[in-house]
């Protein structure tokens, strides 16, 4: 068995691709790593909006601490050339996760003790998203190591579909703990689920090649593959990624702004929208693994992008009706899901072996740095404008984009590998 690549080559489509996985171990102890990190990230991710609408009841607040935690992640860039040279990519989620888990349990004890304020929130919500950065690289970084090419649409969908399965129960027990405990509870689960990740880890062995060279030498080696692209679209794809990302940062904020149109039933009503979101990407994923769209990427992104647009206008136009709503809200989960995997396995898949963390992480500095923008504008519009007017103008806003791309992106329409 080689350790350096897949265990078993694995060929075949359609679903039977996914029960071939499983004969890999450490693609098994990988999904349930993965697994658990992720529904303790669901646990955060609803929690962290909610309280921060409470202790400050400003959706301008909210949408700053969405787009501060979205700023950190954009400079994943500084960790891709750390997790390109790390001699076992297993280092980085034994020691990240546990560090998560640490700050994770320092805010939901503060949360807890009525001592949280808005400087700590976003000290606190900084600290987790640092040492998230490296696990977020690495987690990508693994698949394409230990599983072939012709399986990275397949495993990426099946670790997908677990992330937001998982992430299913996260935000049904997020929701549950809002409602009959407090948003507190969120932050405490999300650590304990943290420092699962690290334990179903331990057999993760993905030794790389390590070379000793300078960080900046790295990073500047990356930088310079990325801009050149070796024959990818990677500057235009990436522009394209961060301009759906500035409008994909918006459904949080407006199922939290839908929610508190019904003041007397916020809590069960976001509980319920910010599920359904989940579950649109359970399906969304299982769907895209299914149909594996190598060759027609480019279409595939344009559609999501549409489809999302489309549906949000649907879902605002909605929100007075309540969980009326969660079917558009399922449904704008689903394409969301679409566009960032399609990015993200055609990045998996064409990047060399050796700069595959460099080249997410690059292209998540457009990405994260759309998103972090995306947040703090649509936060602040919520503050002064009618939930519908954000949300028709966002969907619109999807259109316009995915326009865009066709006519002046014309090496993204043709995306394949």
């Amino acid at each position: 068995m080689s350790l350096g690549g897949p265990e078993v080559p694995v060929r075949g489509g359609g679903f039977a691709a996914y029960r071939r996985l499983f004969r890999q171990r450490r693609f098994t102890w990988f999904f349930l790593s993965q697994a658990a990190g992720d529904a303790g990230y669901a646990i955060y991710t609803i929690a962290i909006p909610f309280l921060a609408y409470r202790i400050s009841g400003s959706f301008a607040v909210a949408g700053l601490v969405l787009g501060i935690e979205f700023a950190v992640y954009a400079l994943s860039f500084l960790a891709g050339p750390v997790v390109d040279k790390v001699a076992d990519l297993r280092t980085i989620l034994l020691i990240g996760y546990p560090i998560q888990g640490a700050f994770a349990l320092v805010l939901g004890w503060l949360a807890g003790t009525g001592t949280l304020t808005v400087p700590l929130l976003l000290a606190l919500v900084v600290a987790i998203s640092v040492p998230w950065n490296f696990t977020w690289t690495a987690t990508n970084a693994i698949p394409p190591k230990i599983v072939g090419p012709e399986e990275l649409f397949p495993a990426s969908s099946l670790l997908s579909v677990v992330s937001d399965a998982t992430q299913v129960v996260g935000y049904a027990a997020g929701a549950a703990l809002i409602l009959f405990l407090s948003a507190a509870a969120g932050p405490v689960l999300y650590g304990v689920a943290n420092f699962a990740a690290a334990a179903f880890a331990i057999p993760v062995l993905v030794p790389q090649a390590s070379v000793a060279r300078a960080w900046w030498h790295d990073l500047v080696e990356g930088l310079r593959a990325f801009a050149h692209g070796g024959g990818r679209p990677l500057v235009a794809l990436s522009s394209f990624s961060a301009a759906e990302a500035f409008l994909g940062a918006g459904p949080p904020l407006l199922i939290l702004a839908a929610a508190n149109a019904r003041a007397a039933a916020a809590a069960g009503t976001y509980g319920v929208l910010f599920t359904a979101f989940a579950v649109g990407g359970v399906v969304g994923a299982l769907g895209l693994g299914a149909a594996n769209p190598r060759a027609r990427l480019g279409v595939t992104l344009v559609a999501a992008t549409v489809a999302e647009g489309v549906l949000i206008t649907g879902a605002v136009v909605l929100a007075p009706y309540g969980v009326f709503a969660a079917p558009l809200w399922f449904g704008v989960g689903a394409v969301d899901l679409v566009f960032y995997q399609v990015v993200v396995v055609f990045l998996q898949a064409t990047s060399p072996p050796d700069l595959v963390g460099r080249t997410l992480t690059n292209h998540y500095l457009f990405r994260g740095t759309g998103r972090a923008a995306g947040a703090t504008a649509i936060g602040g519009l919520l503050a002064l404008a009618p939930l519908v007017v954000i949300g028709v103008a966002s969907g619109l806003a999807f259109l316009v984009v995915a326009g865009l791309a066709v006519v002046l992106i014309p090496t993204v329409r043709r995306l394949a590998f």
